[in-house]
This record gives structure tokens, C-alpha cells and sequence, in this order.
């Protein structure tokens, strides 16, 4: 499948274990400072490339020599960035993440290049080239956020492009007057629990998902963590559990499993197989500290699925 992925790059700065901070001047030792790549369309997109797909990815990057990194990690996972527009000025995207012994996070955020980005730094000849059109940090991209995210979606659907997007969180707190635009134009609306419950106004899933359909989405698949996944359409409702596995870090697991679910979706599996494609993808993130770190080929996750039980799918 071909898929062009738009939106977040940034920095990751892991920082683990990281015990309680206190601001002393005093030095404590920790196991490891890693520098990864992140943000969600970029982990998107070399999850989908390391799954074997043919993966463009478009957004902004800074001036610096991080931008440099991430854009080399992702170059190296099989990513076209060949499209990628950089700011003249503007620093990289960064995230700082500290991490505990359990695997909790604390996120501490640059906005950079994320903020400057916009509709008119996608060349849009790449939707003639593409099956697929995949927007990840929605909340992070205020410049591209809303009208122009869903004229982006409007117009890949009127090339017959299947649409899709995931979100992150609104620091503005306005979710749904942020997003509303571009229901209507998405096949596919994947987001986190924690996220869709501030966006619909209600922590039941149900009626999230409802919600959502209501305004125009075509398939809902809501992440819920260890909980698994509900999702529904104009067809379909169901549960779908998820495995278990040792846990390093959950940095990207949602990325992992947005990648998974929709190169499941490119291989013409049915929506309960996508799902369980797409659980077994993130099963392997959060094994691995990093977002895209434990990501593996598609054969491997085949044969992950292939030798466990069947997850098993509760139908509403």
C-alpha cells in the first residue's frame, strides 16, 4: 500500500528510571538519555514503512541538527521525506520524556516547527501517488488544524484516497470546535480514549463512537489501552481485547497501533482482523523503550498472532 502520512516529527529525548525531581542542583544518575524520533505522523510513518508499505511523510522540520536525526531515522526506516519542508529559523520539534521504573511518562513539550506547519507545505501532486492519506498530531499543528486538515481530507477523498487520523492532546482545551471540519471526510477515525472522551464530551465509548459516526466518520476504532479496543460503523460494533506482554514503556503504542490497523486494512483483511493486526503491532512497541524502537516486519507480527490464542471479539 501506499500511504502518505502529514502532520508531528520530533525529538524524543527518553530520560529512564527518573525518580522524584527535586530541583536542588544536585546531579542523579540514570540508566539512559536516548535521543529517538517521535511525533504521531512520523512514528505512523515508519511503522507503516517498516511494515512493509511504500510511506511519504510531510511536515516541518527545524533548522538543526536533530531535525537532521529524525529525518535520517526516518530516511533509514524506508521513509520518502523527500517532501518534507524546513524551517529556515524555527528549531525541531522536541519532547522530553521522563520515565520511571514503572513505565509512567512525563511529557515536556517544544512546539517548534509543529507550529509553523501548514497546508501549503504539502505538495498535493502526492495524492495522486498515494491509496492512502493518514493525519497524525491533530491539537499540535494549530497553522494546518481544522478547515485546512479537512480540505486536505476532501480532497483525497475526491481522488478516492481512504482518509484517516489520529489525534493527540489539545492544549487549548477547545477538542471538538478544533476538529469538527473534518468528520465528514474521514473513512477512518482512530484516537485514544483519553483523547476521544475530551473531544465527544463523555467517557463512555459507545457513545463516543456514536457520536462520532453521527457527524460523519465512517469507522471508529477507539484504543483503550489495556482495556483493548471497541470499534464500530454503520455495521459493526464489537471488543477486542489485546495480548500480553512484558512492558518497557508505552511511548507510541498508540502510533504502533494506528500503523498496524491500517496496513492490515491495505491487505483487504476484515475489520476484526485489522483490529487484532493492529493490537499485535503495539504489543511489540511497548516492549522496546522508544515509539517506533520495537516496531518489526509484518511477517514477524503474522507470526506473533499466529502462534497465541485468538483475541477474542465481544459483538454489541
Amino acid at each position: 500500500m501506499r500511504v502518505l502520512c502529514v502532520g508531528e516529527m520530533m525529538v524524543d529525548l527518553l530520560v529512564h528510571p527518573v525518580g522524584p525531581v527535586a530541583f536542588d542542583n544536585d546531579a542523579s544518575q540514570v540508566d539512559e538519555i536516548a535521543v529517538k524520533s517521535g511525533g504521531d505522523a512520523n512514528n505512523n510513518a515508519i511503522d507503516m514503512a517498516k511494515l512493509g508499505n511504500t510511506v511519504y511523510y510531510v511536515g516541518r522540520v527545524g533548522s538543526d541538527v536533530l531535525a537532521d536525526h529524525v529525518l535520517n531515522i526516518a530516511r533509514q526506516a524506508g521513509v520518502c521525506v523527500d517532501f518534507v519542508k524546513r524551517s529556515a529559523v524555527t528549531e525541531q520539534t522536541k519532547s522530553l520524556i521522563l520515565i520511571d521504573a514503572a513505565g509512567n511518562r512525563k511529557f515536556l513539550q517544544y512546539p517548534g516547527t509543529s507550529a509553523e506547519f501548514c497546508l501549503e507545505d504539502i505538495d498535493l501532486s502526492l495524492l495522486d501517488k498515494v491509496d492512502m492519506l493518514q493525519i497524525g498530531g491533530t491539537f499540535h499543528l494549530p497553522r494546518f488544524d481544522g478547515p485546512d486538515a479537512a480540505e486536505l481530507l476532501r480532497m483525497a477523498q475526491e481522488k478516492g484516497v481512504v482518509t484517516c487520523m489520529d489525534v493527540t492532546k489539545d492544549r487549548t482545551g477547545r477538542w471538538d470546535e478544533i476538529i469538527h471540519p473534518c468528520y465528514r471526510y474521514l473513512d477512518y477515525f482512530l484516537p485514544s480514549i483519553e483523547q476521544a472522551e475530551c473531544i465527544a464530551g463523555t467517557s463512555d465509548e459507545r457513545k463516543i463512537a456514536d457520536y462520532f459516526i453521527e457527524q460523519g466518520v465512517g469507522t471508529v476504532a477507539i484504543k483503550l489501552g489495556t482495556r483493548g479496543c471497541y470499534c464500530k460503523n454503520r455495521h459493526t460494533a464489537f471488543y477486542c481485547g489485546c495480548y500480553q506482554v512484558p512492558v518497557a514503556e508505552t511511548t507510541g503504542a498508540g502510533d504502533a497501533f494506528v500503523a498496524g490497523f491500517l496496513t492490515a486494512l491495505g491487505k483487504q483483511k476484515s475489520l476484526e482482523d485489522c483490529v487484532r493486526f493492529a493490537t499485535a503491532t503495539s504489543a511489540h512497541a511497548v516492549q522496546a523503550f522508544g515509539a517506533t524502537t520495537g516496531v518489526p516486519d509484518y511477517d514477524t507480527v503474522e507470526r506473533f498472532i499466529q502462534t497465541r490464542p485468538v483475541l477474542p471479539v465481544q459483538y454489541l
